[in-house]
């Protein structure tokens, strides 16, 4: 009986140093998680970037270095400029899928480092039919375990990380590709793949 009112106290101390431990870890500057922070909403999912619907969009702007797309939401559906640019991107789809980008990483940038985005390889800009700015995002260059993507918000210093495949079709339809340097490998060899 003895052993088991020694036991509590030891179990209240090291309730309490976990608590501290976890608390510590909390209030650390990102620079103590190698330069990135993880930020997540209430319910634990990643933060959304943007607070807009997609039914708001009434314009796209696909712009590259080489030139740009733009969407125009019509009685029809999108309408593209130049006419026939972007065939085969459906644009209500990224635009719902846009609305609800979300980015569960945020880095301080390395001097000398331009993660894709100087310049970027494209600039994403959505607005509402008045013209008034629902979102703007450049996107840089695929992240080291090719799953996400460098990107930057226009009001911020910090460089974000993405899903890959939130930025992969409207990079596809203003025909920008990754260098072959900058593809990670697959991860699954094709010969041990199973189509069942």
């Amino acid at each position: 009986m003895k052993a088991a009112r020694a036991v509590w106290p030891l179990l209240l101390a090291a309730g309490v140093a976990l608590s501290a431990w976890q608390w510590h870890e909390a209030v650390e500057s990102p620079g103590g998680h190698h330069g990135h922070t993880h930020l997540h909403d209430d319910s634990g999912k990643p933060a959304r970037l943007y607070a807009w619907n997609a039914d708001q969009a009434a314009r796209v702007t696909l712009a590259t270095p080489a030139g740009s797309v733009d969407l125009t939401r019509g009685s029809q559906g999108w309408i593209a400029s130049p006419p026939g640019a972007a065939q085969g991107f459906d644009v209500a789809d990224f635009v719902a899928l846009f609305s609800q980008a979300r980015s569960d990483r945020i880095l301080t940038p390395e001097s000398g480092e331009t993660y894709g985005l100087a310049p970027p390889q494209m600039r994403i800009d959505v607005r509402d039919a008045a013209g008034a700015r629902l979102a703007q995002l450049d996107v840089g260059a695929l992240a080291p375990d090719g799953l996400g993507r460098y990107v930057r918000l226009p009001d911020e210093a910090q460089i974000r990380i993405i899903p890959d495949y939130q930025t992969r079709a409207p990079l596809a339809a203003a025909g920008q590709h990754d260098t072959p340097s900058a593809v990670t490998p697959s991860l699954v060899k094709p010969a041990l793949h199973k189509d069942k």
